[in-house]
């Protein structure tokens, strides 16, 4: 089966743990390296339990992917975390469980090692699942380079009135709105995963009993536990929801997603609207048409970014358990 290479950028919370370990186990992907950014908790404790999760996966994948460590903050912002979704540490404070990872992580910036990359493997996709800052700073660096990846899968934003931060904002796309901008209006061909289709995907506790690998199982149920009590308290939900799986699994299974042509914008400068993704299809405007002149130049373009609409949830998670239970 060939394989789609990827680098996987992340925050390193607990559903992006689940990303990256299917991810790596996934025939489907191949993954080149994973470099963390600053969002659900500060960027050293990202890195830490990328490392933690690979070391635990040693022996059950087949190479170790690069790591390392990109943005400690927004672009123009502090920091806002999300330690009350996945614990003090990320992943649902487990990390005590667990000695210091023996692995390290590479001298060279998150920057760096994506621009490197995709110099050397063309075509490799990029794979976001936090806030957008490593993405737009590559961007603004060497956007000749950027153009290289086959497309840049980010899990951010929400439609059709979602959110979960803020009065209107998806979690990625509030911690840095500019940086999402940046990438959402660059011209890069981009697949936008948002909130309101990987709120239709729902892992349970009882879904993690069937993995058969011991370790893999206990470390699962270790780091899901806090996630889905706060899922739990707050919404009533049995389980957590798979934002951050499902952008990896839309390259390894991209049949599961439906998805519509046109542009998006991230609101960075209201008052109350910190976040807010709005998007449009391609329309035909009049000349006369009142609309900012932003909008009618982007409508001259063709659109880069695929927004998806809708998830086959249910084949979806059958295969993502399916890869997590052939963990050897």
């Amino acid at each position: 089966m060939k394989s789609t290479p990827i680098i996987l950028d992340v925050d390193a919370g607990v559903d992006d743990t689940l990303a990256i370990i299917f991810s790596l186990l996934s025939p489907a992907l191949r993954v080149r390296a994973i470099t963390t950014v600053a969002g659900n908790v500060p960027v050293s404790l990202c890195t830490r339990n990328v490392l933690l999760t690979l070391q635990l996966l040693s022996g059950r994948i087949r190479s170790l992917p690069i790591v390392a460590q990109g943005a400690s903050k927004p672009l123009r912002r502090k920091l806002f975390t999300a330690r009350e979704v996945h614990g003090w540490d990320g992943i649902g404070n487990a990390s005590g469980l667990y000695d210091k990872p023996a692995l390290a992580a590479s001298a060279r910036s998150a920057v760096d090692v994506i621009l490197d990359l995709l110099r050397r493997e063309p075509n490799t996709t990029v794979v976001a699942t936090g806030p957008l800052t490593n993405i737009a700073a590559a961007i603004t660096k060497d956007r000749a380079t950027m153009k290289k990846a086959r497309e840049i899968v980010v899990m951010g934003g929400a439609f059709q009135g979602m959110h979960n931060t803020g009065p209107a904002a998806e979690f990625n796309f509030y911690v840095d709105p500019e940086a999402a901008d940046i990438v959402m209006r660059s011209g890069l061909p981009i697949r936008l995963i948002p909130l309101n289709v990987t709120e239709q995907c729902l892992l349970t506790p009882a879904d993690l009993r069937s993995v058969a690998d011991p370790i893999v199982r206990r470390y699962l149920q270790q780091i899901t536990k806090f996630y889905f009590d706060f899922h739990r308290r707050t919404i009533n939900v049995n389980g957590g929801y798979l934002h951050d799986p499902l952008a990896a699994g839309s390259v390894a299974f991209p049949s599961f997603v439906r998805s519509r042509r046109g542009y998006v914008r991230v609101e960075w400068s209201g008052a109350y609207t910190r976040g807010l993704s709005l998007f449009f299809p391609r329309l035909a405007v009049r000349k006369n048409a009142e609309l900012p002149d932003w909008v009618k130049r982007a409508l001259r373009k063709k659109p880069t970014v695929r927004v998806a609409a809708s998830v086959d949830a249910s084949s979806f998670k059958k295969k993502f358990l399916k890869t997590l239970r052939h963990a050897r």
